[in-house]
C-alpha cells in the first residue's frame, strides 16, 4: 500500500511539472503570435514610411518645376508603385 501511495504522489508531482510545462509553452506561444504582429505592424510602418518620403519628394518636384518635369515624375511615380506592391505583396502574406 505505501508503495501505491508513493508511486500514486511521485506520479502527481509529474503531472504538475507537464502542467507547468504546458502553461510555459501556451505563455511562449502566445508571446511569439505577440512578436510577429509586432513585427508585421513594424514592417507596414515602414512601408508607408517610404511611400511617404516617396509623395513628398513628387510634391517636392511639382514646386520647383511643375507638372513638366516628366522624367523625374516617372521614375519616382514608377518608386512610389513598386513599394506599393511590395506592401501589397507582403499585406497578403499575413
Amino acid at each position: 500500500m505505501a508503495d501505491l501511495q508513493d508511486d500514486l504522489s511521485e506520479l502527481m508531482g509529474q503531472l504538475e511539472n507537464i502542467q507547468d510545462l504546458v502553461a510555459s509553452i501556451d505563455q511562449a506561444y502566445l508571446n511569439t503570435i505577440d512578436d510577429v504582429r509586432d513585427n508585421f505592424a513594424e514592417q507596414v510602418e515602414g512601408y508607408e514610411f517610404v511611400s511617404d518620403l516617396i509623395e513628398h519628394d513628387i510634391n517636392l518636384l511639382q514646386l520647383l518645376y511643375g507638372d513638366k518635369n516628366y522624367e523625374a515624375m516617372q521614375s519616382y511615380y514608377s518608386q512610389l508603385e513598386a513599394n506599393q506592391m511590395k506592401q501589397l505583396e507582403f499585406s497578403k502574406q499575413q
